[in-house]
């Protein structure tokens, strides 16, 4: 069964995607998202699946990102040469294995690629989390870390101008001061990439550590941010086991109120789960439970 999935998948990957789909002007149960002509934006189709077991679903899916219709104006975000050569489902987590030809895309379009395979498969109902490899090895950044599993959110509507343009953005972080038994609140001008969403650049920064003296980063070096998205008012940051050791010089729970307060009072949400390889039945240093999500806490900030 495995091998004739593969089969499947390098048949339809093989086939050249054609000129031309709609803006949502057809219904469907799902949007499936191509490139416009010029390469530069996503654009959604509404799309009726045939199958009904989600792993046909994913190959239907697949199979249709790489043949837009032939009436309108768009074109599959997947390259020709670009193969998708296996997948794993478990839960709610889909691993995509691509062929080499993937990291030689250049930015924008790797970016337009990823955002439009994981808008448009985390709509089957079973797939929430989505994980990329390339020549059978994680997907990484540029700077060599560690993309991770992705959720929708993690992806602001793409259009043209913004894939290379970056957003400014005045935003109150919270770092540990000298003790490390009180956070401090610090104004930062933050610039960054308009793909990225405003909660997972101050993550982001926050992991980074403060510029300024007097301050001192409440997070420790290793950590990772794999993904941020928000549902339900509630925005859910996924990190790696770096994490969970804390800082010797800070208490745990300025470590995750630091997240928490900077994300509650610069971004969109009213509450923060956080969770370790998206598991949040965890504790930061064996001592300060993840298990729940969190609401802002103020008394620990210094006046």
């Amino acid at each position: 069964m495995k091998a004739y999935i593969r089969m499947f998948l390098l048949s339809v990957f093989i086939c050249i995607a054609a000129s031309g789909c709609r803006q949502k002007e057809e219904a469907g149960d799902i949007e499936i998202y191509y490139l416009n002509l010029e390469g530069t934006a996503l654009i959604p189709e509404g799309y009726s699946r045939k199958s009904t077991r989600p792993a046909d679903q994913i190959e239907e899916v697949l199979g249709r990102l790489r043949k837009p219709k032939d009436t309108v104006k768009c074109m599959s975000p997947v390259p020709a040469d670009v193969l998708v050569t296996d997948y794993q489902i478990e839960g709610n987590r889909l691993d995509l294995y691509f062929s080499q030809e993937y990291a030689l895309l250049d930015k924008p379009e790797e970016v337009l690629l990823r955002a439009a395979l994981v808008k448009t498969l985390t709509q089957i109902e079973e797939v929430y989390l989505i994980r990329f490899f390339v020549n059978g090895e994680p997907l990484k950044d540029s700077r060599g870390d560690m993309i991770g599993y992705m959720r929708s959110d993690d992806f602001v509507q793409n259009t043209g101008a913004a894939l290379n343009s970056y957003q400014q953005e005045d935003v109150i972080l919270y770092f540990a001061d000298a003790s490390g038994t009180r956070l401090i609140k610090k104004q930062v001008s933050m610039r960054y990439n308009s793909y990225m969403t405003l909660e997972k650049a101050i993550v982001e920064r926050l992991i980074k550590g403060p510029e300024s003296e007097g301050s001192f980063a409440a997070i420790p070096a290793d950590t990772k941010l794999l993904s941020v998205s928000i549902k339900d008012d509630i925005c859910y940051v996924n990190l790696n086991e770096g994490f969970l050791a804390g800082l010797p010089s800070v208490d745990p729970e300025l470590t995750v109120y630091s997240i928490v307060n900077s994300i509650i009072e610069g971004g969109n949400c009213s509450q923060v789960q956080i969770s370790i390889n998206g598991d949040p039945n965890v504790s930061l240093n064996e001592t300060f439970a993840l298990d729940n999500p969190f609401e802002k806490n103020f008394e620990i900030v210094e006046e």
